[in-house]
């Protein structure tokens, strides 16, 4: 199942529930109580992004050089595509949709590390009445991650290997901003 139909999924469901714990009147039978929970239980479980809760587990290093990791996969995955271009057996055919779908695998999880990772937990927004310098610095790293999520659908997107740079680019953009840990 698509990641963005699955996170839609899941806040239908985590907002269903909340609003009907809210609205649920004083008498509500023990097994919608129940039902309730387990539902939120599930949900804690399952959800696929790395600390929503203040868990405090960070490395942005990390994150960076996994998408470096996946950006190298598509190009990989790109130069195969073509190589296996004039081929029209079934078995060349297979292997040329598996790669397709690699690609698309990892530009989407490129696309979701910005999203939920840098953009959501990392990328703050200046403080009220903040000096120009931070409101740049914010709308800096706003568009450098933008280009990231752009370059990744772009490089899965196409076959030509100055998309894979362009990825590549952009990602190393933010790289600077995220060093190793000492």
């Amino acid at each position: 199942m698509n990641r963005t139909v699955l996170a839609a999924l899941l806040g239908g469901i985590v907002a269903g529930s909340l609003f009907a714990s809210i609205l649920r009147p004083a008498s509500a039978s023990p097994d919608s109580t129940a039902t309730a929970e387990a539902v939120r239980a599930a949900l804690a479980t399952a959800a696929p992004a790395h600390c929503e809760v203040p868990c405090g587990i960070y490395d942005d290093h990390a994150e960076i050089e996994r998408m470096l990791l996946d950006a190298h996969t598509m190009r990989k995955a790109s130069k195969q595509i073509v190589e296996l271009a004039g081929r029209v057996d079934a078995t060349s055919l297979n292997t040329i949709t598996r790669w397709v779908m690699v690609k698309e695998e990892h530009g989407e999880r490129i696309q979701h590390t910005v999203a939920w990772y840098f953009v959501t937990q990392r990328v703050k927004a200046p403080a009220p009445g903040a000096g120009s310098e931070a409101v740049e610095a914010y709308h800096r790293k706003l568009a450098a991650f933008h280009a990231i999520s752009t370059a990744a659908m772009n490089a899965a997107q196409s076959l030509d290997p100055s998309a894979a740079d362009r990825l590549d680019a952009a990602i190393a953009v933010a790289a600077p901003w995220y060093p190793a840990s000492p």
